[in-house]
């Protein structure tokens, strides 16, 4: 018995556990262009919001003013891991919701987590909570 638990502590030991790594942090400006696709659909979800920005950014060399740089989206492969990877921090969900549909142009912040070549978390915030380490 007592084998069986020093294999079950070796075997524990030997799969690191998955850690992510804060990929970027950037601020962005989100103009009239970044709420519609390239078809000219009028976008609603925040991470359609955040790709098609990153999309402008990127590819289309569409850039607002306070418009921010990332080394993480530049190839569409990577931008495609946007929409599953999006939270909304905190309360802002709501209010994200609201500016979107105003169609008003607004600020955000996009924390990135993940590892090279693999995005796991993209948190959108307001640009007044700022920088924050640790991923999960």
């Amino acid at each position: 018995m007592r084998l069986f638990g020093v294999l079950a502590v070796l075997l524990t030991l030997a799969v690191p556990a998955q850690a992510y790594d804060q990929l970027a942090y950037y601020i962005t400006t989100i103009g009239p262009e970044d709420l519609r696709n390239s078809r000219g659909v009028r976008l609603s979800d925040p991470a359609a919001v955040v790709q098609q920005d990153r999309a402008n950014y990127h590819r289309f060399g569409i850039r607002h003013a306070g418009d921010e740089g990332d080394p993480v989206f530049g190839s569409r492969g990577m931008r495609a891991m946007i929409p599953g990877a999006t939270r909304v921090f905190g309360a802002y969900p709501a209010e994200m919701s609201d500016l979107i549909r105003s169609g008003r142009p607004f600020r955000i912040g996009v924390f990135v987590c993940g590892t090279p070549g693999r995005v796991q978390n993209v948190f959108v915030l307001t640009p007044s909570i700022g920088d924050f380490s640790g991923c999960f």
